[in-house]
């Protein structure tokens, strides 16, 4: 009787189904596609896809200094990334969704410095050939860094949803669940 009271009959609260820190830190390590939002002038919300690289807490993206994010992240630094799943060994149905402020660095060497080794690392495996061919597109006048520190992380771990409702799991029970290796770049980086 006691699982029947556990059962779950709606999804009209999901917040008890979060990402596991484990979870959090294999996934920003395999996952190389974030989604950076900000907001326009005139208040609405935009966003676009960008390839990041997480490193001592923080999101960090590159692009050129002409695109309109970067003078509306310098004037509204309130911004967000969004990360899912898809296509890593994790599959579907987990998200990450992370309030952020940020910081738009311009011609900053020392960031440069690691930032555009550790995103070429990152994009191609660890080869290290082809990460050093990417570095030196990346190097440019024009380009700028992004650094999204966090404010706020809203997680979703729609693998607990399935188990809730299949009664093999239940919120505030422990999670169990083999994570896929880090990537083995990971120690070139």
């Amino acid at each position: 009787m006691a699982d029947a009271k556990r059962a779950k009959t709606n999804y009209d609260d999901v917040s008890v189904y979060p990402l596991d820190q484990v979870k959090i830190d294999r996934l920003l390590q395999l996952q190389s596609e974030c989604s950076v939002l900000w907001t326009t002038k005139d208040g609405w919300p935009v966003g676009v896809m960008h390839r990041f690289v997480f490193r001592d807490g923080k999101f960090w993206v590159t692009c050129a200094r002409q695109r309109k994010r970067v003078p509306a992240l310098k004037k509204r630094s309130k911004s967000a990334v969004i990360i899912s799943s898809e296509g890593t060994p994790f599959g579907r149905d987990q998200t990450l969704t992370v309030k952020c402020k940020a910081t738009v660095h311009d011609d900053n060497p020392a960031v440069k410095a690691w930032f555009y080794r550790a995103l070429a690392m990152k994009l191609n495996n660890g080869n290290d050939q082809a990460a050093a061919a990417f570095e030196q597109f990346l190097d440019t006048p024009t380009r700028v860094i992004i650094e999204l520190e966090p404010t706020k992380w809203i997680t979703y771990d729609g693998k607990k949803v399935a188990a809730h409702v299949a009664g093999q799991w239940f919120p505030g029970d422990p999670w169990r669940e083999e994570l896929p290796p880090a990537p083995a770049w990971l120690d070139k980086a």
